[in-house]
């Protein structure tokens, strides 16, 4: 049998390199990493801004909680909810039959609700002395409240006005001085 060596003896040391590379990360992961910090900016602002927003609802909300309301003062509330969610110009003016389409049209569950309860709800709406049979009603008012969401969009998130917009204000500021436009 031939004599067995010790095969770490032939080994030699590790030769370390003369001087270390210093070199900085290729540009593409410098943009990798801007882009993700951009990214995450912006998600945290747009989050913020939606709970700005979604501020009305919540202190409509909590007013709801806070205090048992009669249906008339609970359309009230509606109507200065959806003014402050949606123009004026489509939210103002509404009444009656068109009102309630409004209100299913902007409703995420039932879309035809309020459309049903409309003779109820006009009898609710103008009664003297609040009944029992005003409870439905209530109910999907109190219902339309928790669901309602402000509307998503830039203009919306990121606090630009559409042309038509600047055009309305600039219109009726110069109303407000006296001129003609």
């Amino acid at each position: 049998m031939p004599e067995q060596t010790n095969p770490l003896a032939n080994l030699k040391d590790i030769i370390l390199p003369a001087s270390y590379e210093t070199a900085l990360p290729a540009i593409g992961w410098w943009l990798l990493g801007l882009l993700a910090i951009v990214s995450l900016v912006v998600l945290m602002f747009v989050a913020w801004r939606y709970w700005q927003l979604d501020k009305p609802r919540r202190e409509a909300m909590q007013s709801v909680k806070q205090q048992s309301m009669n249906l008339a003062e609970l359309n009230l509330l509606m109507k200065r909810l959806a003014l402050s969610y949606y123009p004026r110009q489509q939210v103002a003016s509404l009444s009656g039959e068109d009102w309630l389409a409004f209100l299913d049209s902007t409703s995420r569950k039932n879309s035809t609700a309020f459309a049903e309860q409309h003779s109820a709800w006009q009898q609710a709406l103008y009664a003297a002395q609040p009944t029992e049979s005003n409870q439905p009603c209530i109910e999907l008012a109190e219902q339309w409240i928790k669901q309602l969401r402000p509307p998503l969009n830039l203009a919306s998130l990121f606090g630009f006005k559409s042309k038509q917009q600047n055009t309305d204000q600039q219109t009726s500021s110069a109303n407000k001085r006296g001129t003609d436009v």
